[in-house]
C-alpha cells in the first residue's frame, strides 16, 4: 500500500484492531495462483494518509502594507490505545509489550506479557501490541498453513503464511462478502528477508514462512491504527486437518477461510472475538 490494512472508523462493537489497508502488491505472483499447500510445505498498518492543513495568517504592520504568510502542517491521525470502559464478553484484551522479532522462534521472555488463546486442538496463540502494531504468534504442534483474519464492517483481510506470504481482501456485497482481490504470493526464500520487509513497507504486515524458525511457529506483525475489528485464526496442517480460534468458529467458516471462498452470507465476522488494546 504503502499499504495499509487501513482501519475504518465505523465498526460493530468495541474493539481495537485495525486495518483496513488499501493494498499495493509488493511481491511476485498472480492473484489466480492457488494457495501454497501443506504438501509443498503448507501453507492492512497502515496509517491513514497524512492530512494537510493550511492556515493563513495576515499581519498589517503599517496601514498601507499587508503581509500574508501561509503555513502548511502535515499530521497523521494518532492511534488510540484506550480500552473501552465496558468490554464485551467475546473479546481479547491485548497487553502492551516490547516488539516481537518475526523469526518463527518464540524466544525466552518475548511473549511473557501476551494474552493467550487456545485453538480447537489445544495449540496456543499469543497476542500483544506495541503502540499501533499488533503481534500474533501461533505456537503450533506441526508445520502448516496459517490464516490470520481481521474484519471490520467494511473490509475482511486474510493474511496467509505457509510456503509463501499473501493476502486476500473481501468487501461487503449485496448479500455476502465479495472478493476485492486475491492472493499475490511472495517471500518464498527462507534465506532472504528482502521481500518480506518490502511487504511490510507496502502492505503494513509481515510474517515468517513455515520453513523458518521452529516447526509450527508462525509470528505476525500487523501495523495498524486501533479501531473496531474482530479476528479469527485458522491453522491448516499437512494432513488437511483444520484447527481454529474462536473454537466455535465452525467447519463452514474454516473451509471458507482456508480455501479463500468467503461467500456464504451466513458467515458473520461479528461472531468472532473483538480485539481490545489493554
Amino acid at each position: 500500500m504503502q499499504v495499509t490494512l487501513r482501519s475504518r472508523s465505523a465498526g460493530w462493537l468495541f474493539l481495537a484492531g485495525w486495518l483496513g489497508l488499501s493494498l499495493m502488491t509488493a511481491c511476485s505472483g498472480t492473484a489466480t495462483d492457488p494457495a501454497p499447500t501443506a504438501t509443498t510445505m503448507m501453507t492492512t498498518t497502515s496509517t491513514a494518509p497524512p492530512t494537510t492543513t493550511s492556515s493563513t495568517t495576515t499581519t498589517q504592520p503599517e496601514a498601507t502594507t499587508t503581509t500574508t504568510t501561509t503555513t502548511t502542517t502535515t499530521t497523521t491521525p494518532a492511534a488510540s490505545t484506550t480500552a473501552p470502559s465496558s468490554i464485551p464478553d467475546r473479546s481479547i484484551v491485548v497487553p502492551q509489550a516490547e516488539p516481537a522479532t518475526i523469526d518463527g522462534i518464540i524466544s525466552q521472555g518475548e511473549w511473557d506479557q501476551a494474552a493467550t488463546v487456545t485453538l480447537s486442538n489445544g495449540d496456543v496463540a499469543y497476542w500483544q501490541y506495541d503502540v499501533a502494531t499488533l503481534y500474533v504468534a501461533l505456537d503450533g504442534s506441526e508445520l502448516g498453513a496459517v490464516n490470520l483474519v481481521i474484519a471490520t464492517d467494511e473490509e475482511l483481510w486474510i493474511l496467509h503464511s505457509s510456503a509463501a506470504l499473501g493476502s486476500s481482501l473481501y468487501v461487503p456485497g449485496d448479500s455476502a462478502w465479495q472478493q476485492s482481490h486475491g492472493y499475490t504470493w511472495c517471500c518464498r526464500n527462507a534465506n532472504d528477508d528482502t521481500a518480506r520487509l518490502d511487504l511490510l513497507e507496502s502492505e503494513g504486515w509481515q510474517a515468517n514462512i513455515g520453513f523458518t524458525g521452529d516447526v509450527g511457529v508462525v509470528e505476525y506483525q500487523v501495523e495498524i491504527p486501533w479501531g473496531f475489528a474482530t479476528a479469527a485464526l485458522i491453522y491448516h496442517t499437512a494432513d488437511r486437518d483444520s484447527f481454529y480460534w474462536p473454537t466455535d468458529l465452525g467447519d463452514d467458516a474454516t473451509d471458507q477461510i482456508t480455501n479463500n471462498r468467503w461467500t456464504d452470507p451466513a458467515l458473520d465476522p461479528i461472531e468472532w472475538w473483538m480485539i481490545v488494546p489493554g
